[in-house]
């Protein structure tokens, strides 16, 4: 009896185990089939996430950069202005795409641009859940994520140095040499000449297929150089600074020269004299000019010469001069708070601190004048280096010459009337801010052993933030903008 009894005692506990175990095995297995489902929908949770993100990537070029992109300036909205949804067949759709302008960028800034876009697009995916006990499963899941996107007009600002045209009218080349070194961007729609060791410290670029090289050397680029970019277009007229520009001048059908005298805090006296006539003293008694403009110093201004001009002086506030025909420079033009000898107001180049800015904008060219202020007849062979009253020209500035080049009156060419004196050397063109000129134009030459200026050239890192007023934007050849990529990145939850 007592062994039956142990008998059914055992066949009971293996039931009870064998229950158990079954029980375990199927609780397991639930456990599993839950898990599978659980790093099936994570799977395609992430999935779908990475869908989203490059789908409102794919928003953010399809349709809001392409908007931009295809918009002459003067077509670009003022406000926000909201685009069409799209798909992506088989992977999602992309949708709240706009373009906002931004309106302000710190206050009391006179740098910040007003022509700098802020693009938004959110990428959405879906996902089936095919979570077990969830009372949705089989249902659709949706997965968003926005993006943003922050781009500005290009102005010619932009470019430290930009030509359509690196030739003469003679089709010679003009080279960067050894005495050359550019801080910032460089490029040209014709073929660049190289030859010994220039050096480029910011980007360089041209629509041609390659540089022609003459004897080179030690040549230095900072960026890999960029070829066949499509061109830069350079219009013939400055319409939108004529336009804004007030006051705008007549010379009375090419009658009188204009000379504008920036006196810095004391203001701008505007006045004229006849052509062919003895100029006026550059420095003279004020109240021996006959009816002179006086302009205050301006927050955000323009003037616009319709015939020649002539500029020189100290520079107050933000101004932008331009003029139909030739530009002289007849003297130093530089920055109240700069060193009047080369420019600078700062050791470091990329000081944003100064906040006065000129733009200088001609229909035709931008010429040095040959005067004793600008070092006529030898002045820096025969004026200590110091004397820079008689030699050397400071021009802080960012100019354009649209119908030809940035160049010096007086180049003692065979078939010039005036000669000077062999050699004829004018000390240095001390520039700090930026050149764009149609046709690249000489600033020495080696007639007479030596004829003209060497080059201190620094980029204004300034423009790169703000153009002068009502300065020119880079377009391309169908009139559209071009634009510069600021920062690319997600919004979070909320943003």
């Amino acid at each position: 009896m007592k062994r039956n009894r142990k008998l059914f005692s055992d066949d009971g506990n293996i039931l009870i185990i064998s229950v158990v175990i079954v029980a375990l095995l199927i609780a397991t297995g639930f456990g599993y089939m839950s898990w599978a489902t659980d790093e099936r929908w994570d799977t395609a949770y992430e999935e779908a996430t990475v869908q989203a993100y490059f789908l409102a990537q794919a928003g953010l070029i399809e349709k809001g950069l392409h908007f931009l992109r295809t918009r002459k300036p003067s077509e670009l909205p003022a406000g926000t202005i909201h685009l069409a949804p799209g798909i992506v067949p088989d992977v999602g759709s992309y949708n709240n795409v706009r373009v906002m302008r931004v309106q302000s960028m710190g206050e009391g800034n006179i740098f910040q641009r007003s022509d700098t876009y802020d693009i938004y697009a959110t990428g959405r995916a879906e996902f089936t859940n095919h979570q077990i006990g969830n009372r949705g499963y089989g249902a659709k899941l949706r997965v968003e994520r926005t993006s943003k996107l922050r781009a500005r007009l290009r102005s010619f600002s932009n470019y430290m140095y930009l030509t359509n045209y690196e030739t003469t009218d003679y089709d010679e080349i003009i080279w960067f040499w050894s005495e050359d070194t550019l801080y910032g961007r460089t490029h040209s729609n014709d073929y660049i000449g190289l030859k010994y060791s220039p050096h480029f410290f910011g980007p360089i670029s041209t629509c041609q297929d390659r540089f022609i090289y003459r004897d080179p050397q030690n040549i230095y680029f900072a960026y890999p150089p960029q070829f066949e970019v499509p061109p830069v277009l350079f219009p013939r007229h400055a319409e939108s600074l004529r336009a804004n520009a007030s006051p705008r001048i007549s010379s009375q059908n090419g009658r009188y020269m204009t000379r504008v005298w920036l006196r810095g805090n004391e203001g701008i006296i505007a006045y004229q004299y006849e052509l062919g006539t003895e100029p006026p003293p550059l420095y003279g008694n004020v109240d021996d000019i006959v009816n002179p403009m006086r302009l205050r110093p301006p927050a955000w201004g323009a003037i616009f010469i319709e015939g020649q001009a002539e500029v020189y002086g100290q520079v107050s506030g933000a101004l932008t001069i331009g003029s139909s025909s030739t530009m002289w420079l007849v003297d130093n033009i530089f920055y109240t708070g700069a060193d009047y000898r080369n420019g600078r107001w700062s050791v470091n180049v990329y000081d944003t601190n100064m906040p006065n800015i000129l733009g200088l904008v001609s229909e035709g060219d931008i010429i040095i004048k040959d005067n004793y202020w600008n070092g006529r007849e030898n002045g820096f062979g025969i004026y200590s280096p110091q004397s820079l009253e008689h030699h050397s020209i400071t021009i802080n500035a960012a100019l354009v010459a649209l119908d030809q080049s940035f160049t010096f009156q007086h180049q003692n060419d065979d078939w010039e009337a005036y000669q000077g004196p062999t050699p004829d050397r004018r000390g240095i063109i001390h520039l700090k801010g930026s050149v764009t000129q149609w046709r690249r134009g000489y600033v020495h030459r080696s007639n007479h052993i030596a004829t003209g200026y060497g080059k201190d050239y620094e980029y204004d890192f300034r423009f790169d933030e703000r153009p002068p007023p009502y300065y020119l934007e880079a377009m391309d050849e169908d009139g559209h903008g071009l634009f510069d990529l600021i920062s690319w990145n997600e919004l979070r939850p909320g943003e």
